[in-house]
């Protein structure tokens, strides 16, 4: 069995991110895996970086230990946020500047090619949005997003890309929620 870290990055108590990350710990728990949950509206915060830090990434808090030590745990890695100005929240991107740190989740080999550390473990995303998702297809936004964490965050970190799902159309009528939970549960369950 695995185990299974789930990040959610969504300031309110009542959302579809933890409406998501509720169905995923269900079924993956009922399959026998283990799950941790990291709120980072609520869990250990990072303060963004300053120069300072940023220039000596040697130097690693107490929470950012406490998040690389989750990630070497886990075997797969969900992330689940509001789509928010077209990305993720601030605080979801910090955590992955904080925390995916040059060392411990990459470094460049001789060649200058980088080398992913984080080898054996796999990235799945949930993202929601009130906007429909073909809105987000025609102006390729799905695609740049999807590529920028396929590419440029989880392969670069040599993790394995389970796959990129923005669920558009979730507005307060809530007409396509449960049309998603399904999904949601459909996805976990493979």
């Amino acid at each position: 069995m695995s185990n299974i870290l789930i990040v959610t990055a969504h300031p309110s108590e009542k959302n579809l991110t933890r409406g998501i990350t509720d169905i995923f710990l269900t079924q993956k728990e009922a399959q026998g895996h283990k799950v941790e949950i990291v709120d980072l509206y609520k869990d250990k915060q990072l303060p963004y970086l300053a120069y300072a830090t940023n220039s000596d990434m040697a130097t690693l808090s107490d929470e950012q230990k406490y998040y690389q030590d989750k990630i070497v745990w886990a075997d797969e890695i969900v992330i689940v946020y509001p789509f928010w100005w077209g990305t993720m929240p601030a605080i979801l991107k910090n955590w992955i500047d904080s925390v995916l740190t040059m060392g411990f989740a990459a470094k460049y080999g001789a060649n200058g090619r980088p080398v992913g550390l984080l080898e054996g473990k796999s990235v799945r995303i949930f993202s929601t949005s009130g906007a429909p998702t073909f809105i987000y297809c025609l102006n390729g936004i799905r695609r740049a997003n999807k590529k920028i964490w396929k590419q440029t965050i989880v392969e670069f970190c040599g993790m394995k890309f389970e796959g990129y799902h923005l669920f558009g159309g979730m507005d307060t009528k809530g007409k396509n929620i449960e049309k998603m939970f399904k999904s949601v549960k459909k996805i976990a369950n493979k």
